[in-house]
């Protein structure tokens, strides 16, 4: 179903982090600008066709110009008037320009209290609505901020604390998003004037890592290896599967071909077919390949019918392609 193209190159490898594999299609321009996290640096790599790849490297500072900082995620934002990189480290949230050449606005996570014995960051990225980027963090609270069509003006509308453990993903469509924690739990909120909370899914005791949202399903990839798929409206449990034999780092879909994609740390990567109505969906492995002795961390779907995909692995120094 699919073949090894040509790989991208980056200008540093690629860390041992969940969904460590972002990309910025423009069609208009036909590029596509992948970002991957190399420690305190984001890779990106952008690939026109018919030009050499240009590299650039965005620095998480943090608040000191010379205090470098880990950076656990990276993501591109798509608002309808703007589109915003978003980098999540362990000092905060920093938000630049697509191009990441200029830093628009800077949000620093509370120091931490004398008896907390456990590292602050954030973590989880996404576009919610017209207007509202959203960032999970490690003490379970989700930050909202109000993005303007223009300017630095971003400001931290509100933060929800409905989770009980640190946020590990969160994904969105429309005006509405679901969030992961490190317990499995997963709730799925509205946005609008406040963020209100609809449903909730309860967790099975293991890091739910990545989650995908495909027409009314909800898609998640957990530690243990698998894959269940939940009813978005009730969050019944439609679909379960022993998909991988460790960690699953990332999910993405393809919502024009009903294609799921899954990247795991045993060096599989599987593409699945999600078929049927959405009470009674039918789960079908269409594609597998190993990357050898590599542990995947990231994996996208490079357009929406899913004619080729990218993968991402700790410690290699290129992303790997697969297209029909």
């Amino acid at each position: 179903m699919y073949v090894k193209d040509a790989p991208v190159n980056l200008k540093a490898s690629a860390s041992s982090l969940c969904n460590n594999l972002a990309i910025w299609p423009v069609k208009e321009k036909e590029t596509i600008t992948y970002a991957v996290v190399h420690k305190a640096f984001v890779c990106l790599t952008n690939v026109a066709k018919g030009s050499i790849p240009t590299q650039r490297q965005v620095s998480c500072k943090g608040e000191g110009a010379h205090s470098s900082s880990s950076v656990l995620q990276a993501k591109w934002c798509e608002l309808p008037n703007r589109n915003v990189l978003v980098i999540a480290s362990v000092k905060g949230v920093q938000m630049f320009d697509p191009d990441g050449s200029i830093m628009v606005f800077w949000q620093s996570l509370p120091p931490c209290e004398a008896t907390e014995v456990y590292s602050q960051f954030s973590r989880g990225i996404c576009a919610v609505g017209d207007k509202y980027i959203c960032v999970g963090s490690s003490d379970g609270g989700i930050m909202v901020f109000d993005v303007p069509a223009r300017g630095t003006g971003v400001k931290l509308q509100e933060t929800l604390s409905s989770h009980n453990g640190a946020i590990c993903d969160l994904v969105s469509h429309g005006g509405k998003m679901v969030s992961s924690d490190e317990s499995g739990h997963m709730i799925i909120w509205q946005s609008g004037g406040h963020f209100t909370q609809l449903s909730q899914i309860k967790g099975f005791g293991n890091p739910c890592s990545s989650i995908a949202l495909l027409r009314n399903l909800v898609i998640g990839g957990y530690g243990t290896g698998h894959i269940r798929v939940f009813n978005g409206a009730t969050g019944k449990l439609l679909i379960e599967v022993c998909a991988h034999a460790r960690w699953i780092n990332a999910l993405d879909v393809a919502p024009d071909a009903g294609l799921l994609l899954s990247v795991s740390e045993d060096t599989f990567v599987r593409v699945w077919l999600i078929s049927g109505e959405d009470d009674k969906p039918k789960f079908e492995m269409k594609f597998q390949h190993p990357v050898n002795d590599i542990q995947l961390c990231g994996g996208k779907f490079l357009d929406t019918q899913g004619t080729s995909f990218g993968v991402t692995g700790y410690d290699l120094p290129d992303i790997v392609v697969f297209k029909k």
